[in-house]
């Protein structure tokens, strides 16, 4: 029942979601678009004397308009005017909106042709706006498009609950014999968003946030109404949606698993999805079933040792995210009911069950073993572990550490190259005040420092370092071509009191990036724990685990390797 609210509040609020961006958000920025494509045709001074050459104008009437109008929000002048171009008249001409005001009277303006336009014979500095306009205005034709596929979808379903008949109802068939019914948070559904993504919305942010800056100048030089304003501040707060939408995208945390029911029978783990049917996992495919404790006080993660690889289709898709002891069932479980499954487990088949504060699964799909006696580093008297049993230190948190984990540099690159974009915009409105060669010269400098950044990005190997209490755990990220689903890559899991060595080998540089290979020792065994990450990555590593009661390794930093040349 209350998964059934839930469910209902969610489709009632993308409902509501719908139509607030079909029936407001649309129209609106529907008509700021508008807004922007008159601005772009302003003139960059609508009053005070102009030079005239050949062609010249007189306003015989002026209208005002406004609020709202097929040129967008705001006030504005329309004016005729008898043209005269080498002292021929040429008749009552209609000029577009702002082009001439009240202000200039009787005067005589000069004016110039623009295609089948007649303007002020100024500058006109705003056509950007017009562009800017455009991509608005696709943007939002789509978002509307995209709103109302739920709408319709929804009227679909009125009409189909009208016509349906009551079904006679369906008991599922049970399966005799005992069973325990437990209720778990499924695993979160990790996030598969390219960070291209974020790098394009903060970049659509920004450059929202100048448009809107620039219609308020824009507007403010001219008639500077309050509705004008509006519609410049409706584009400055859609540039700061465009900002939260790409920091949402870059750190979001994964969307957490719903409360799901699975079932303990004879036959194994009954699952029951949402719409699939049911699948059964029988108890000859699991290896084993770890229970670990170091989740939050009272908090206990369930962990499955599948047998085989063909044993994962034995499961719903929720359950197979790879864990460091094989797959991940639940993230949180409450402490008596892990109890009751543990037990319930071990009446089916004994010995399948395994502790983590007694056993360490070594990742993928394998038994679990006995850790042995842990290694014991004295101190002052007093041992490692009986120390950091004795008071939990908060160095010994969970540590999580990205492979392609950023460096300041690059974050100050990425802050350079926003820096540039602005620069162009302030160089564009005070050209007159600035030397000509300026401009190009920061043109060329915003395209390369972009390619810059572009060619160095990150080419190591993706994935997330995971530092725990007493384990190091590498989750490596597939990264396939496009349209290839990723596959599921099992981690590699290290008990720290069983981690001798671990060697962080600088690489030679590549594309300007500088990388480090981490290679350990654990059990008198040397291999690979990572090919290529980050030295920023590498270096917040080496401090976690130095700061960690339970790692009595060493820590080697070796440097790069210089290729002999043969003479």
């Amino acid at each position: 029942m209350k998964r059934a609210s839930r469910t209902e509040a969610a489709g009632a609020g993308v409902l509501a979601g719908a139509v607030a961006v079909a029936l407001v958000i649309g129209p609106l920025l529907f008509f700021v678009c508008l807004t922007m494509f008159r601005l772009a045709g302003a003139p960059e001074n609508n009053t005070g004397q102009t030079a005239i050459d050949d062609a010249s104008a007189v306003i015989k009437t002026c209208d005002r308009r406004g609020p709202v109008s097929s040129e967008g929000f705001g006030y504005f002048w329309e004016c005729d005017a008898e043209v005269t171009v080498n002292g021929h008249s040429l008749g009552v001409v209609k000029f577009d909106p702002d082009e001439l005001t009240p202000a200039d009277g009787t005067n005589v303006v000069g004016v110039q042709r623009s295609g089948d336009h007649w303007q002020r014979d100024v500058a006109h500095p705003y056509r950007l706006l017009h562009v800017a306009g455009l991509v608005i205005l696709v943007v939002d034709f789509l978002a509307v498009l995209a709103a109302l596929v739920p709408l319709l979808v929804s009227v679909l379903w009125v009409f189909a609950r009208l016509r349906r008949r009551k079904a006679p109802e369906t008991v599922a068939s049970r399966e005799e014999g005992q069973q325990v019914t437990i209720r778990l948070k499924a695993p979160s559904r990790p996030k598969r968003r390219s960070p291209a993504g974020a790098t394009v919305l903060g970049f659509s942010g920004l450059f929202s946030l100048l448009i809107g800056v620039w219609m308020f100048y824009v507007h403010g030089s001219l008639s500077g109404d309050l509705w004008g304003f509006a519609a410049a501040l409706s584009i400055v707060l859609l540039g700061i949606g465009f900002t939260a939408a790409a920091a949402w995208w870059a750190f979001a945390p994964d969307r957490p698993g719903d409360v799901r029911t699975i079932e303990l029978t004879e036959a194994g783990i009954r699952q029951q999805g949402d719409s699939s049917e049911a699948l059964v996992l029988p108890w000859k495919d699991l290896r084993s079933v770890v229970f670990d404790e170091r989740g939050r006080p009272g908090r206990i993660s369930v962990h499955l040792v599948l047998a085989n690889e063909a044993s994962m289709e034995k499961l719903l898709e929720e359950y197979r995210r790879p864990s460091k002891h094989g797959v991940l069932l639940t993230p949180e479980i409450a402490m008596e009911e892990a109890e009751s499954a543990s037990e319930t487990i071990e009446g089916f088949h004994p010995g399948l069950v395994h502790w983590r504060a007694r056993e360490l699964s070594r990742s993928g799909f394998g038994p679990g073993r006995s850790s042995g006696p842990r290694l014991v580093r004295w101190k002052d008297g007093v041992s490692a572990t009986r120390k950091a049993d004795a008071e939990a230190s908060p160095a010994d948190e969970s540590v999580r550490i990205r492979s392609g984990r950023m460096p300041g540099t690059r974050i100050l690159g990425f802050t350079g190259l926003y820096a540039l974009i602005v620069w162009l915009f302030v160089l564009r409105q005070t050209a007159d005040s600035v030397p000509v060669w300026l401009s190009p010269v920061v043109v060329f400098a915003t395209v390369a420092w972009g390619v810059v950044l572009h060619r160095t990005r990150f080419r190591g190997t993706p994935g997330l370092l995971e530092v725990d209490e007493d384990s190091l755990t590498w989750f490596e990220q597939d990264k396939p071509p496009r349209h290839v689903v990723p596959r599921a890559i099992p981690p590699v899991d290290v008990l720290l009191s069983n981690l001798q060595e671990i060697q962080f080998e600088r690489l030679a540089s590549e594309h300007g990036r500088r990388y480090v290979r981490v290679s350990l020792r654990a059990d008198g065994v040397r291999s690979v724990l990572v090919e290529k990450i980050t030295t920023a990555a590498a270096a917040r590593l080496k401090e976690t685990l130095k700061a960690r009661s339970a790692f009595a390794g060493e820590v080697v930093l070796d440097q790069p390797r210089e290729t002999a040349v043969a003479g």
